[in-house]
């Protein structure tokens, strides 16, 4: 028994000299950064950054004000309410699944302008896009299917 007890207190002892260490070494990490970095996985350094950040249509960052990158906000608009009512095998490869009936998928929480994602819903003849949001420069915006 006394040696089961002073395993599980090694054991425990090494978890928190190990906690330490990497705490310590982030701190350090943190210290060698200069005041005009950003941290490692910070938004600012990532390709895809909310709207405030400024994204051109691929992607790609832009610099706020740079003449030639106007997003085409209202295409964007159009195109997406272009969706409403389509069966999910005419939808574009690009286009996100958010929703398929009562399956609710797994999307990435990173801000792309002009992304595209739906919801499905079966109207017996397959699954129909019934509501779009679309990615815009002053935040999302969704447009649903009004029934007809």
């Amino acid at each position: 028994m006394k040696i089961k007890a002073l395993v599980v207190a090694v054991a425990l002892a090494t978890l928190a000299i190990t906690a330490v260490a990497w705490a310590a070494a982030d701190d350090d990490a943190a210290d060698d950064r200069t005041s005009d970095e950003p941290p490692v996985g910070d938004a600012s350094d990532q390709p895809n950054t909310p709207p405030d950040g400024g994204d051109d249509v691929d992607g790609g960052p832009t610099e706020p004000g740079d003449p030639g990158d106007v997003f085409p906000t209202e295409q964007a608009r159009q195109d997406a309410q272009g969706y409403l009512g389509r069966n999910e095998n005419t939808l574009p490869d690009e286009v996100r699944v958010g929703r398929r009936g009562a399956e609710q998928m797994m999307l990435t929480e990173d801000y792309v302008l002009g992304r595209v994602t739906v919801s499905l819903d079966d109207d017996g003849d397959g699954y129909r896009v019934t509501s779009v949001t679309v990615e815009l420069p002053d935040g999302p915006e969704t447009f649903d299917l009004q029934p007809s």
